[in-house]
Parts: C-alpha cells; sequence; structure tokens
C-alpha cells in the first residue's frame, strides 16, 4: 500500500530519539584552526557532546581559539602527550575524533572512529602524497 511505513521501521525510527547521541572529539593545532568553518558548523550542530582535547599548556589561548572561531566546545581538555590524548578519549567514550597528526591517533582505541585531518604538516601536496612518519605508517 503506498505511503505505509513498514512496523519494524516505525519502531526502528521511534527508537532512535531514545539513543544517546555520540561524544566527537576536537583537537585545536592544525585541526580545528586549519578548518575552523567545518569545525564551528559541526560543533554547532552537533547533539552530542564536543570534547576539545588539545596537546597545549595556554588554557586561555586554546579559549581564545576556540571563541574566535566560534567553535562549541562542551568541555576543554589539555594533556601532555599523545598517550594522554588517547586514555582522555576512551575514559570520555568519545565516538569519533579528528586530529592532524597520526601519532596522535595511533594509540586510540578501535572503538573510536578517527578522522585524519588532511593539512601542510602531514600531506605533500605537490607530490600529493601523505607523510607520514616509521611510527605511524606502513608502505602497502
Amino acid at each position: 500500500m503506498p505511503g505505509h511505513v513498514p512496523k519494524l521501521v516505525e519502531e526502528v525510527a521511534s527508537n532512535l530519539s531514545t539513543l544517546p547521541y555520540p561524544s566527537i572529539g576536537i583537537d585545536i593545532d592544525g585541526c580545528a584552526d586549519e578548518a575552523p568553518i567545518f569545525f564551528s558548523l559541526l560543533t554547532k550542530y552537533w547533539l552530542g557532546k564536543v570534547f576539545v582535547i588539545s596537546f597545549r599548556s595556554d588554557r586561555a589561548k586554546a579559549e581564545s581559539v576556540l571563541a574566535a572561531n566560534n567553535i562549541r566546545c562542551d568541555e576543554l581538555i589539555l594533556v601532555n602527550s599523545f598517550e594522554a590524548k588517547a586514555r582522555i578519549i576512551s575514559e570520555k567514550g568519545i565516538g569519533v575524533f579528528f586530529d592532524d597528526q597520526p601519532e596522535a591517533l595511533k594509540n586510540i582505541s578501535p572503538s573510536c572512529q578517527v578522522m585524519l585531518v588532511r593539512n601542510g604538516g602531514n600531506f605533500d601536496f605537490d607530490d600529493q602524497k601523505w607523510m607520514f612518519s616509521k611510527e605511524t605508517g606502513k608502505l602497502v
């Protein structure tokens, strides 16, 4: 019958509103500051929590970068190592994390999706190739 929604589809759709929205995590340097319009829009409309996790020590400057670029942040966490970044991502249950450094992404649990943001520090635009170290890349 035209226009009829099968009962299963209706049930699934009604259950979507009861699911928790996943949290996202975003790095600042080489990431949020490289694509501020994207991250401003993403964080504005993201229904889950937004964590900004950055390997830096100056909280005031980090807050200033986020404010200047209109990037929503439910919690700003500053860390002093890539391992600490991965630990925080796991502890907070972050489902998707954006960073520009493969070194920061390699220790993140497989339960978190990672998004590598391309910039001049990790991509050679002249050669059209990603740049990785022996620690983060494997030639296939």
